[in-house]
Order: structure tokens, then sequence, then C-alpha cells
């Protein structure tokens, strides 16, 4: 019997290898500031990262309820955060589509589609919270379609889970100091040196049938702070694997026509003071000779909203018009809870080209469960007009 195992149980020992599992997940998919107050109220002890957090996990010896405790409160968290957490959020309206299409679509959510998904789900590679986390067992994925892992109907909604891995990457600056005297002087006309790490890591990439409101929503995962390696936008590979599902049960593709159009609620939602804290902004201000763009960057605040900052408000009296193209919202949550927020990204090249404003895509994070993610998507939804049901 090793250390790690001393004075446990058999049952404490397998209640822990299954909490250790969910915690590597969550390592994968949720930053640590995040997953701290989560790790506490799952009665583990909350080190400063993920790497002591597990370190200090690997080696408790709790007994078998706090383990067992600790599991219901993890899994339940990481199964909610692979559905909501952290998303890139693309929605099909299927008024969009003639009547009968869209009724057959709603029609095969409602009542088919679970059930004529059941041989691929058959051959899943593994259920959500089984989902593999390490390099090695990411590897026979890396370059596979994704797998649908969950099919469900939850009231109104259809869920289907897609699992897949990615790359991102991540930049660090190199300490030349540390480096042997050879080493550094390869390096020594450098003022610094950026290593970029490259990781593979899994995905669920999410698509929700709403037969109520008539939407079809997208939501991939995304990491924050890394830089995908993506040739095609996630979600197309997921759009083409839905339609190909609808056309074998229904002889149609569930989407096509309808991809919403974000860029209406930016501007509402600048002027809406009561819409959280404006803390991105990317907006073209203009004079009667001249107008500002700040190079076509974002504006970015974290702590302050940009309503209330006096050297936007000063600016803005001093010109004629202030056309938002960019917007991040915060929406700040209790102490325990990680904050709310919702970007949109528009193009300022639209505004002076005069061409149609698109924004297609909204990025969505800090949500960590339905009703988390459902606020923050109703904030665009509500200010957006579409046709009657």
């Amino acid at each position: 019997m090793n250390q790690a195992t001393h004075g446990l149980s058999a049952g404490a020992v397998a209640a822990r290898e299954k909490v250790l599992a969910v915690l590597e997940l969550l390592e994968t998919r949720m930053q640590y500031s995040a997953a701290r107050a989560l790790v506490s109220e799952a009665g583990l002890h909350a080190s400063r990262g993920w790497r002591e957090t597990l370190s200090r996990a690997r080696t408790d010896s709790h007994n078998d309820p706090v383990w067992t405790r600790a599991y219901d409160v993890l899994s339940r968290a990481a199964l909610n955060h692979s559905y909501v957490g952290n998303k890139h959020v693309h929605i099909f309206d299927l008024r969009e589509q003639n009547v009968d299409s869209k009724h057959r679509v709603v029609e095969w959510a409602t009542n088919r589609a679970v059930k004529d998904l059941q041989a691929i789900l058959k051959k899943r590679p593994f259920a959500i919270l089984d989902a593999p986390t390490k390099k090695e067992t990411l590897e026979p994925f890396k370059d596979v379609p994704p797998q649908l892992v969950e099919a469900s109907l939850v009231k109104d909604k259809l869920y289907l889970q897609f699992f897949t891995t990615r790359a991102y990457s991540t930049r660090e600056e190199l300490d030349i100091s540390k480096m042997s005297a050879a080493q550094a002087k390869v390096f020594e006309d450098y003022e610094e040196l950026i290593g970029v790490k490259t990781r593979q890591v899994p995905c669920f990439d999410t698509v929700v049938i709403d037969t109520g409101k008539d939407l079809v929503e997208f939501r991939t995962d995304f990491q924050l702070g890394m830089t995908e390696d993506k040739r095609v936008p996630p979600y197309v590979g997921v759009m083409n694997l839905l339609n190909e599902m609808s056309t074998k049960s229904i002889g149609q593709f569930a989407v096509g026509a309808g991809l919403m159009n974000f860029y209406p609620a930016i501007d509402k939602m600048y002027l809406d003071q009561k819409c959280g804290r404006v803390t991105a902004l990317g907006f073209v201000a203009t004079s009667a000779n001249t107008s500002s763009n700040n190079h076509g960057q974002i504006h970015r605040r974290r702590s302050q909203d940009f309503r209330k900052d006096h050297f936007h408000v000063g600016g803005k009296q001093s010109v004629n018009a202030v056309e938002p193209y960019a917007i991040g919202i915060t929406w700040d949550q209790p102490a325990q809870k990680a904050d709310l927020e919702l970007e949109l990204r528009g193009s300022v090249r639209a505004i002076y080209a005069g061409t149609t404003r698109g924004v297609s895509m909204a990025e969505v994070v800090g949500c960590m469960d339905a009703s988390d993610y459902d606020f923050v998507v109703d904030q665009i939804l509500s200010r957006l007009k579409r046709r009657s049901k």
C-alpha cells in the first residue's frame, strides 16, 4: 500500500479516483479563479492553483462520504459547464425557414431525434464525465470529426452534445537569465524571447434546438487566454453533422438560412444603463468634419463602466455621434461566483464601407448553469426583432 492510499478503505480509494478524474476534466476547461469556490464547496482543500489543488487531492485521506459528496458537487458542475461554460454562440432562427420546413425540424426534435440517434449513441466512445484529458488519451481523437456523446430532450429543448479535441496555443516570455551560458550567448542580441506552447484540450460543442422559441443554438467551447488553431470555425463542423443527422431522419437540413445577426443589439445594450457594466467598447466617434475609431482597437476597462467613465462621457459630449460596433458587458456576481460576461465583436470597416453590419458570434463567459447562460443570451435575444411565431 503506497502513501497515497494508506489508511483508506477500498471504497474511499475508488471514490477519490472518481473525484480526481472530474477535477482533471474541470482543469482543462475552467479557470481556477472560477473553480476555487467550487472546490471549497465540494469539501476539498482549495490551494493556489489547479496544480497544487490536484496534487493535494491525490494525497488527501478523506473518508468515503467526503469523497462521495465531493464527486456529487463536482460532477454536477462539470456536466453543467460542458453545456454552458465559456462558449462561442451562433444562433439560427427557424422562423426564417418556410413554415413546413420549420415544422418538420420542430417535430423531429420533439418526437423523434433522441430515438433516431440511439444507434449513434450506442457507439459513443465515452460518457461526458469520462472524457479523456491527458495528451496520450486525447491523441486518438486529434483528427476525428466531432463525436455525439449525449442526446436528451428536456422540456421543449433538444440537447445534443458533441465531443472533439482542439489545439490551443499560449505565449510565454522566456527568462534568458535562467539559461546556460551557451544558450544565453545565442540569444544575447534579443531583448525578450517568447515561447509558444500548444496543448490539445477536450472540447464539448453543444447544439440546442429550442422548439418553444424556434431557435437552434450552436455553443462551441473555447479556451480563455489561448489562441485556437482553427482553419474552419468549430461550429461549422457540428452544424454539418446536425444537418447530416436531420437529413437521414426527415430528409432536410435542420439549419441553413436564418443565422441571426446580433449587431442591432450592440447599440441598445450600450444605451441601456441597466444592462450590466460596459467593460469593452469599440466605437466610431463622428464630428462635423472628422471621425475617430482608436485605430480599430477595442477599449477595455475591466473594473469600470464606460457609460460612466468621465473621459468617455466627456468625449461623447464633444462629438455629433458615437456608433458602437463592438461591446463587452459584465454582470457582477456574488464573491463566490465568477462574473458573467458577454462580448459581441463587429468590424469597424463595415461602418466606413457602408456595408451591412453583421455579428453572428457571441462570446459567453462565466456561466455555471443553465440559468446563468439563459440570462446572458436573453440580453441579446430580447433586443432583436424576429418574425412572429
